[in-house]
This record gives C-alpha cells, structure tokens and sequence, in this order.
C-alpha cells in the first residue's frame, strides 16, 4: 500500500545512527556512519532521514552538480518499502533547496513481486543504466566448519586442500597497510588488463576504507615464504552480518590456490565472531563467470536484490541523469 508518510531530518551523533539501525532487521553497512566517512572523502556529504512513523530510515549521500542534487543511497533506505515515497523526494530537496534533483537507490534485500510494485506504485523507476548487476551470492554461517566444509563444491573443495598443502595459514591482518593492499591490486589488474574505473580498487579508496571503516573491517592475509603477500580477503561487519569488500590474488598465489585458503579462513573467522550471513557482494554470471563460480563454489545462494531504482524531478532530470551515471561507475 502506498504510503504518504512524510520524512524528516534526524538528527544525533554517528554512533547514536548506527544504534539505530541495527534495531532493524536487515541493515546495511552502506548505511552506517563509516560508509558516510568514506565517501566523505570523495566528495559525498552525508544527510540522515527518518520517517515519521520511525519504522523507516535514510542516510543519503549528496552531491551538488550543475545546479543539481545528486543523491544517492546505498543499502537503503532502511525499514519499510512502502515509506520509500515520494516525500523522500521532497525532504531531500528541502535539505538541499535544490529545484532539480536526481535520487537513487540500491536496496540490498531481496526482491520480491511486491516491493517492486511498491515502488513503482510509489512513483520510482528501475535503474536502466544500472551500477552493479543485481544480483549477489548469500552464505550462512550459522553451521559448524565441518559441516560447511561437506558442503562445498567438489572443485572448490578439492582447491582448498590444494591450498592447504601448499600455503602458509592465513592470517588476521591487524594493521592492515593500504601500500600492500594497492600493489596487489595492481598485481591483479594487470594479470587480468583491467582498465576500466571503478573495476578495481584505487590506492585511494583503500586507504580511505582503512581509515573510516576499521572498526568494521575484517582482512585475512596469506604470505609466500618471505613474508609477501599472495592473497587477501576482507570483508565489511555490522551487526551479525558481513560484506565481501576486498579480494585480491599475486599470480604466484593463483599457482598456489592461496585465494581458497584465505577466504576460508575468514570465513570462519566470522563464523566464530557470531557472524550469521556472509554477503558475497555482487555477481555477474555472464560477464565475470570466473568470480561467480568461485564465490558460488562456496556453497552459496543466489539471490537477487530489489537493487537500483531512480526518480528524478523535475520528470526530465531521471532519465538524463541516469545514463549519465554509466560514466561514474564508483558510487
């Protein structure tokens, strides 16, 4: 049922906002105060929204461009689907006092023939010109190692035993150094000829991860006999959840099967932290098949998110802004 619920501003400290998110039943890390740090330093200000039923809630990040409001929203909004309105909309531009304005989402639930009625009928438009594919890969962690273990893919348990034998045991990075982080991932953009932005991680965004999000993140690390890190996992915690965030792999630890090793064991670091879900974050079946039947070889579900709709006013500014967004992938 449409709701015409109206939205305001909230107003309160950074960890009086993520204790009130985790009091909902699905939050999102991209919702919460560290993500609003990190894109801070990328230009992005932080506004936070809750609706006057207090059952819905919105931390928005803006941009002004060209006398537009760029707003964006990952992981959210937080609550109730049926509050995603078109008052949104409006306290948004009131915050702003922009006339032309431009908002996405991406709602990282799954989907269902409801909540994509919900938001149409709520005067939203799915993405046409979309950011990630939709689609994502959900482990649960609520079951013992061995009974995990029994459970992946005959190849991808054959990869980790590979991985076993040949590997050092990963380890849990404390001080995680952005330098080492980047060269492996120039190590894997080059292996790979990637070149497209917002495919791999720049230094940037690394060390911006590593200093907003260190309370959240998570990073296990495998070394080669000289200390040299072959292969990384990270992953983003907020409540009794976690997000896959960093991956990366040296060729010589491709050889070695140092990608199985290390994801296992932060894997069962989470399992261990009371971690109940692992968001593999992201798929592409058709276009990054390699990544999808790794994470899918886990033992994983795939789902599809209710993911990215738009809406834009005046009516012109949706569709001409939203194809623009195909040029600025890194949201």
């Amino acid at each position: 049922m449409k709701s015409n619920n109206k939205w305001s501003n909230w107003v309160g400290t950074d960890g009086q906002w993520d204790d009130l998110l985790i009091k909902f039943t699905k939050p999102c890390v991209y919702q919460s105060s560290s993500w609003a740090r990190h894109r801070a330093n990328f230009g992005w200000q932080s506004i936070r929204l809750i609706n006057e039923s207090k059952n819905s809630c919105a931390q928005v990040l803006i941009k002004s461009v060209l006398a537009t409001t760029i707003a964006w929203i990952p992981g959210g909004p937080t609550g109730e689907v049926e509050e995603v309105n078109q008052e949104l909309i409006a306290a948004i531009r009131r915050h702003t006092k922009h006339k032309r304005i431009f908002v996405r989402l991406n709602l990282l639930h799954e989907t269902d023939s409801s909540s994509e009625t919900t938001l149409k009928v709520n005067g939203w438009h799915g993405a046409a010109i979309k950011l990630s594919s939709g689609l994502s890969l959900i482990y649960p962690l609520i079951k013992d190692e061995s009974a995990r273990r029994s459970e992946l893919s005959a190849n991808w348990g054959r990869n980790l035993r590979r991985g076993e034998s040949r590997n050092r045991s990963p380890y849990l990075w404390r001080d995680v150094d952005s330098t080492e982080v980047a060269e492996l991932y120039k190590q894997l953009s080059d292996y790979k000829k990637i070149t497209q932005d917002g495919d791999i991680l720049s230094p940037a965004n690394v060390e911006s991860l590593l200093t907003s999000c260190r309370n959240q993140l998570t990073v296990f690390r495998c070394d080669d006999d000289s200390g040299k890190p072959l292969a990384i996992r990270g992953a983003l915690t907020f409540g009794d959840q976690a997000w896959d965030i960093l991956a990366a792999v040296s060729p010589q630890g491709r050889k070695q099967y140092s990608s199985y090793v290390t994801a296992w064991a932060l894997l069962n670091h989470c399992a261990n932290s009371n971690i109940s879900q692992y968001d593999l974050s992201g798929i592409d079946p058709e276009s990054n098949k390699g990544v999808y039947d790794f994470k899918h070889g886990i033992g994983a579900s795939e789902i599809k998110y209710i993911g990215e709709w738009e809406c834009g006013s005046p009516a012109f500014v949706q569709p001409v802004v939203g194809r623009l967004l195909k040029y600025r992938k890194n949201l």
